[in-house]
């Protein structure tokens, strides 16, 4: 079977498409609430007030949990006598009824999952007093359309606002630093001006299937942008690098059909572009190709070393690619689903070819392989279906599982899982010299009989004296039959003098 890591790209977006049409709740890692939360206060002291229960903690009180019935809530302050400073995890948890909450204004913490499943919420009063909201806190609630988050707010923490489908508005606090992954996943509806200068990272999936997102500009002070973080994203048709951002995630941009060219800001020590493709480490690297730029041809320019895992990934239009005689490695999934590519030649001084490096190329009917080539990772051609026959260079010393032939089938192994179906017709043919061989074979066979000789040698060295005698009588025996043999094709008499001189 095809290992998941291989085929993480499509199980993410079959298992995205579940998820969006179900409208289901975030991973089960944050949906261990309503027990989990009773076990970890069980310690805290609590008390019942009206629709609210309260635990006490130094120096106030923390609404513990409230009617899951209940249609609005508007949190007083205070309660006998003390502050309200804390909203505990899973606090409204599953309460599907709530529609409106406004939170009073001493509250410092709001708990991870908080107001998770509130289905039927539809705005959220957080006042300035909150400074941390624990991840997951407003997850798949999908009747929200707006926040105006805290200004005290340094930090959205992942899964913030998980699968609010229809949040259309919100307001980020001036001093945020950080948003966390997946804090805005599937947040279909959402679209934003500019996020507030001074933001520092954006995390994996941060905004991945939000789909009214057309402007991807981004704070000069982002250094760190997650993997995937715009994932689905099919309105993006540009994005202008950060003048300090030191890390541009992998597959950033992944499913951006749309997207034809990046930029970068001046100042930016890391990445560069040309023509619309994006390039680091001096050019050295050819780093991501917007694959929804137009063109059908691309030449990879000379300098270029590495194509960087994922940098053609899923290019529809590309039926033709010119490599460079500097290039030494292709990474993982570089043209993986680029299924216009027909024919490919690879230059020499290519030395490494990664996993899944061309898979799922379906038009693939030619692939040159040159002479400099060491190794094939697993699944380089998996699922090239029009590929039936590739030449192996002779310096190729490894070959990974499945490089060659095999696409998805329907059968299974014993536990039921799908494993690969080769290919009818396939054919991997490897080049070896006639010398080569002979040379091999000759070595072989000195190698056989010298360790015949060593047994022998090491068998008479362990022989007692009896049988050392036995052997050397067997051997005289041995002698006297060769020799009366010889006289007898030669017709003559037996003459054992003769035989002793």
């Amino acid at each position: 079977m095809r290992n998941l890591k291989n085929k993480l790209f499509l199980w993410i977006t079959v298992l995205c498409v579940i998820l969006n049409c179900l409208c289901i709740a975030v991973p089960a890692s944050a949906e261990e609430n309503p027990d989990s939360v009773a076990e970890t206060n069980a310690e805290l002291e609590t008390y019942t007030e009206g629709i609210f229960t309260y635990a006490y903690i130094d120096g106030g009180v923390m609404l513990y949990s409230c009617d899951t019935g209940t249609l609005a809530v508007n949190l007083p302050d205070e309660t006998n006598g003390r502050k309200i400073l804390e909203i505990a995890d899973g606090a409204f948890y599953d309460c599907k009824d709530l529609e409106y909450v406004q939170i009073g204004s001493y509250v410092r913490v709001i708990g991870e999952s908080a107001f998770q499943n509130c289905t039927s919420l539809k705005a959220i009063e957080v006042p300035d007093s909150v400074e941390r909201i624990d991840r997951y806190a407003f997850a798949n609630c999908p009747s929200l359309t707006e926040v105006k988050l805290p200004g005290n707010l340094t930090d959205i923490s992942e899964g913030l606002f998980y699968n609010c489908i229809g949040l259309q508005s919100v307001t980020f606090p001036e001093d945020l630093k950080n948003i966390g992954s997946s804090a805005f996943y599937s947040c279909n509806l959402f679209d934003y001006e500019q996020l507030p200068e001074g933001l520092e990272t954006i995390g994996d999936y941060a905004f991945a299937f939000c789909y009214a997102v057309s402007n991807a500009e981004l704070p000069s002070t982002l250094t760190g942008l997650g993997s995937a973080a715009y994932y689905g994203c099919v309105n993006i048709q540009e994005f202008t690098v950060p003048a300090q951002l030191e890390n541009l995630g992998t597959l950033a941009f992944l499913g951006c059909v749309n997207l034809s060219e990046y930029f970068v800001e001046e100042g930016n020590p890391t990445y560069t572009v040309q023509d619309g493709v994006l390039y680091k480490d001096n050019q050295e690297t050819l780093y991501a190709y917007p694959c929804g730029k137009q063109d059908t041809a691309f030449t990879i320019p000379d300098g270029v070393v590495t194509v960087y895992d994922a940098a053609f990934f899923s290019s529809p239009n590309l039926e033709e690619i010119t490599f460079p005689a500097s290039l030494k490695y292709i990474g993982a999934g570089a043209f993986e689903y680029c299924t216009a590519l027909k024919e490919i030649t690879l230059p020499e001084g290519l030395e490494i070819l990664y996993e899944n490096a061309f898979a799922d190329c379906t038009a693939l009917t030619s692939v040159t392989l040159p002479e400099s080539l060491r190794g094939v990772g697993d699944y380089v051609f998996y699922a090239c279906e029009s590929l039936k026959e590739i030449t192996i260079p002779k310096n190729c010393k490894t070959i990974g599982d499945y490089a060659f032939g095999y696409t998805d089938g329907t059968e299974t192994d014993e536990n039921g899982n799908p494993v690969p179906v080769k290919i009818e017709g396939f054919k991997k043919h490897t080049n070896i010299n006639i010398l080569s061989l002979i040379l091999i074979i000759a070595g072989i066979a000195i190698l056989i009989l010298i360790v015949i000789i060593l047994v022998k040698l090491i068998r008479k060295n362990q022989m007692t004296p009896e049988e050392k005698e036995a052997l050397e009588e067997s051997e005289i025996k041995a002698e006297d039959q060769q020799y009366q043999k010889i006289l007898e094709d030669l017709n003559l008499p037996e003459n054992s003098e003769n035989h002793e001189n």
